[in-house]
């Protein structure tokens, strides 16, 4: 090989080696315009706000979706009232607690369990003294007002109470379902929502968790506010208001 030969040799080896680098330089432009025309997509298509900055943000900070708070406010609700209104024989044990009535509690805040603890014997003596069975039924509900960490939601609820026949323990007596218009007060507390008190909103007596404890069973309501003994009328057949949404 000459020395012309090794020259050329030279050349084309170094010219090979440019339009590699230059190649492959291309190939990560080209890749690195194809993310920034994606990332536009994203911020284009996913971001809100008049402004290319509010546009951003809202991708990589986006707004809470305001829709799921209001499903899971409006099932903690619904949750909270059926099962607060909901005991009976089955329910108690030899020791004449209701562990599984009992396990309401944890739907509650610190204060308003403190109150609901403090009245839970009412419902428990009410089933070892009369053998009451209630079933709630929650046939609305809606959310009053509701912000990032508290709101208020309207229930009604329909309880229906038996109690053992006189003649024939083994027969119940069903009594006419009463209804009920609850106002449920709830606040999240590390991403759960939980009830803070409740009140019914058409006795006129102060809301659960401000209400003093009672040692006895009272004549005519529950420590949910409902009777818990026998009504001493038929409940009318529609409440005072009803919730803005019918149940699911």
């Amino acid at each position: 090989m000459t020395a012309d030969d090794k020259a050329t040799d030279g050349t084309t080896s170094t010219g090979g080696r440019a339009a590699l680098r230059w190649t492959v330089l291309a190939v990560l432009v080209g890749v690195l315009v194809a993310g920034l025309a994606v990332s536009a997509l994203v911020v284009f298509g996913n971001g809100a706000g008049p402004g290319l900055g509010n546009r951003v943000s809202s991708v990589f900070d986006p707004p809470k979706d305001g829709s799921r708070d209001r499903e899971e406010v409006l099932a903690a609700s619904r949750t909270f009232v059926q099962r607060f209104n909901t005991y009976g024989p089955d329910m108690l044990e030899e020791s004449g607690e209701m562990p599984d009535y009992r396990a309401v509690g944890d739907l509650m805040t610190a204060k308003f369990r403190k109150a609901f603890d403090e009245n839970l014997t009412i419902a428990e003596k009410a089933v070892a003294q009369t053998g009451i069975d209630r079933v709630a039924t929650v046939y609305g509900v809606g959310i009053s007002a509701i912000d990032a960490d508290s709101a208020t939601v309207l229930v009604g609820a329909e309880v229906v109470s038996s109690y053992p026949s006189g003649d024939n323990p083994d027969e119940r007596v069903d009594f006419e379902p009463q209804r009920f218009r609850y106002e449920v007060t709830l606040v999240r507390i590390d991403g759960t929502w939980v009830v803070d008190d409740l009140d019914d909103v058409d006795d006129g007596l102060p809301s659960f968790a401000n209400s003093s404890s009672q040692d006895t069973v009272p004549d005519g309501q529950g420590p949910s506010g409902t009777p818990s003994g026998a009504p001493s009328g038929s409940a009318t057949s529609e409440p005072s208001g009803a919730a803005t949404e019918g149940s699911e």
